[in-house]
């Protein structure tokens, strides 16, 4: 394995599949709570947009190129470069989406997540995991190995209330580079005061604290992860899918599975990805993606902290590094990416 991939990734995968959901959460439009979108109105398109670059280089049904309000471009472009490199097949799914994209998906269903601090997060939590279910099941038939992503704007922040609402004590990382903890922490507050939740409250009731206080990307995870019991499945992302593995704890669903994320989510120190996923049990793999190397000042600032993960960023970068990919050919290509994606015309 190229030094840049920890630990090795054995054996490696003859029919890999790359699954990312896409998903819409209110509470990402609380102000200051999340980077994925230069403004909270456009965090409705992001998603979606991802989805766009990812299948065509091209961004269709948002008004301009995804990026956090530091100037950092969406982590869809490493995505992109990875899965351009590798010839790895992708797949979008859409759980709770508000704004679809111009390119083909699979749908479950359910409507966007609502503001946690107003009002329960997913009614449909049930239905989505089922339909998941059913789609994890015909998946497993076709692929050894299915990574899966996700695009959800102010994920973090309903990944920590779910996690708080289990008992984990962990904090989660953000798109931003000073992570607004206290922002989170108070968003977590209202939101399980609201729900008449203590923390630990639902240890045992995984998918009523999606209900309450999730968002919809998370019972489509859970039910794709319990639908391809028997193929290897790696959930791709940090703290989000972090919080992901400790909802499958909790409902014993079993299987290979193991996470993979960047080595920038691995040296957030306001965030316990490690503390999370030992808790539930889980190895974990991280990438280098090198984008300091990258000619473009945008690509450069991820290594300062930005944005740190997303749209499957880190499991993609895995994916490169384990059929021999090195790290100079996915900078390279990530910025040719950047540089070749078109926008809408105005």
């Amino acid at each position: 394995m190229p030094e840049w991939i920890y630990p090795d990734f054995e054996p490696l995968p003859k029919r890999p599949l790359f699954l990312c959901i896409i998903s819409n959460t209110d509470t990402g439009k609380i102000p200051g709570l999340s980077a994925a979108g230069t403004s909270p109105k456009l965090t409705d398109y992001t998603p979606g947009a991802d989805a766009e670059l990812v299948e065509t280089n091209r961004i269709i049904t948002m008004p301009e190129l995804p990026e956090a309000p530091g100037g950092s471009p969406t982590p869809a472009i490493v995505t992109r470069a990875a899965l351009n490199l590798t010839g790895v097949p992708s797949m979008f799914v859409a759980s709770g989406l508000r704004k679809k994209p111009a390119v083909p998906y699979a749908e479950l269903g359910g409507e966007a997540g609502s503001d946690i601090r107003v009002g329960p997060a997913v009614p449909a939590a049930s239905a989505i995991f089922e339909n998941a279910l059913l789609l994890g099941r015909k998946l497993s038939r076709l692929s050894d190995c299915v990574f899966i992503g996700e695009s959800i704007a102010g994920g973090t922040t309903t990944a920590l209330a779910v996690l708080r609402a289990l008992g984990y004590q962990a904090g989660v990382s953000s798109s931003f580079q000073s992570n607004p903890t206290a922002l989170k922490e108070e968003v977590v507050a209202q939101a399980l005061s609201r729900a008449g939740i203590k923390e630990g409250d639902l240890k045992n009731q995984p998918l009523r604290a999606v209900q309450e206080v999730g968002d919809p990307m998370m019972p489509a995870a859970l039910g794709l992860m319990q639908g391809l019991l028997g193929c290897r499945t790696v959930l791709a992302g940090g703290t989000q899918m972090a919080a992901v593995l400790a909802l499958a704890k909790a409902l014993k669903i079993g299987g290979d599975v193991s996470i993979a994320t960047t080595k920038y989510i691995i040296e957030d120190k306001t965030a316990g990805f490690k503390e999370i996923v030992e808790a539930a049990g889980r190895p974990y793999y991280y990438a280098d993606p090198g984008l300091e190397r990258s000619r473009v000042p945008p690509v450069q600032i991820y290594a300062q902290g930005y944005v740190k993960e997303g749209v499957g960023m880190g499991g993609a970068s895995l994916l490169a590094g384990i059929y021999g990919l090195t790290q100079r050919q996915l900078v390279e290509e990530t910025d040719r990416v950047l540089l070749t994606v078109e926008l809408p015309k105005r």
